[in-house]
C-alpha cells in the first residue's frame, strides 16, 4: 500500500493501567476508502481521536502527508475533515446559518460545494438543526466535513442509527468522494457488510491490537490461512468472526 496519506508507528495507549491498544501501525492509502473494522470496544474510536489529536498516545508516531509527529498538530487538523458518531449542534441554527458558522474557521471553507452537498443530500437549508432526525443530522455533519476540502475524512461509526435510505445515501457518498474528488476515506464500522460494499482496504482492530491490513479481496484468505477455518471467497462475514473469536 504505497503512498499512505496516513501512517501510525507502534501507536499505543492506555488508561491508567489498562492498555487499549498495542503497537498499532495503520497505514491508509491515498485516494482509497480505508474501512476500519473491528467489535465494539475493539478500541476504534480510541484510535480515530488519538489520529485526531483528541487523546495522546503513550508511545509511538504519526506520520501525515510526509510529516512525521508525536501528535496531530493544529496544522494537520485544518487538513481533515471529521466526523463523530455522536452529533452536537447549536439547535437554533438553520442549515445554512450553521454552515456559515463553520466556515469561519476553515480557510479552506468552499460555500459552493456545501450547498452543492446539501442538494445531493436532501438538506433544506432553511430548516432548524434541532428539528433534523439523528440520520439527517449525521449527513449534515458529512456535509461540513467535506466542504473544508479535507484531503483525509475521517468517520466513527457514520452509519450506527440511522435508517436504511440515509445508510445508502452516506455509503454512496464516501464511494464517490474517493472516486470522483479523489480523498482519501477512513471510516470505522463493526458492520463487515459496509466494507464489502465500499471498502479498498480493510483494517481489522482486535482487542487493540490489528490483526488484518489489506485488500479487501485479500482478507477472507488471509482468515482462512490464519485460523484455520472453512471459509467460502467471499464470504468476508464468517472471515471476520473467525478473525475476532479465536
Amino acid at each position: 500500500m504505497s503512498d499512505p496519506v496516513l501512517r501510525t508507528e507502534a501507536l499505543t495507549f492506555a488508561f491508567g493501567r489498562h492498555r487499549v491498544l498495542s503497537s498499532v501501525d495503520l497505514v491508509v492509502p491515498r485516494g482509497k476508502v480505508y474501512g476500519f473494522l473491528g467489535r465494539n470496544g475493539a478500541g476504534k474510536t480510541t484510535t480515530l481521536q488519538l489520529l485526531l489529536g483528541i487523546l495522546v498516545p503513550k508511545s509511538g508516531k504519526l506520520h501525515f502527508a510526509g510529516r512525521s509527529v508525536g501528535r496531530t498538530t493544529p496544522a494537520m487538523k485544518q487538513r481533515i475533515g471529521y466526523v463523530s458518531q455522536s452529533q452536537h449542534f447549536y439547535d437554533w441554527m438553520t442549515v445554512n446559518r450553521i454552515g456559515g458558522f463553520v466556515a469561519g474557521f476553515y480557510p479552506s471553507w468552499d460555500a459552493a460545494a456545501y450547498q452543492k452537498l446539501l442538494q445531493r443530500l436532501s438538506l433544506d437549508p432553511k430548516q432548524k438543526v434541532g428539528t433534523l432526525s439523528g440520520g439527517t443530522k449525521m449527513k449534515l455533519a458529512m456535509a461540513l466535513a467535506l466542504a473544508t476540502n479535507p484531503e483525509l475524512l475521517i468517520l466513527d461509526e457514520p452509519t450506527a442509527g440511522v435508517d436504511p435510505i440515509a445508510r445508502r445515501e452516506i455509503l454512496d457518498l464516501l464511494r464517490h468522494v474517493c472516486d470522483e474528488d479523489g480523498r482519501t476515506v477512513l471510516f470505522s464500522t463493526h458492520h463487515i457488510g459496509e466494507v464489502a460494499e465500499i471498502g479498498d482496504v480493510v483494517g481489522v482492530l482486535h482487542d487493540g491490537e490489528l490483526v488484518y491490513q489489506g485488500p479487501v479481496a485479500d482478507f477472507v484468505g488471509f482468515a482462512r490461512e490464519k485460523t484455520g477455518a472453512t471459509l467460502k471467497d467471499g464470504d468476508l462475514e464468517r472471515a471476520f468472526l473467525a478473525m475476532v473469536q479465536r
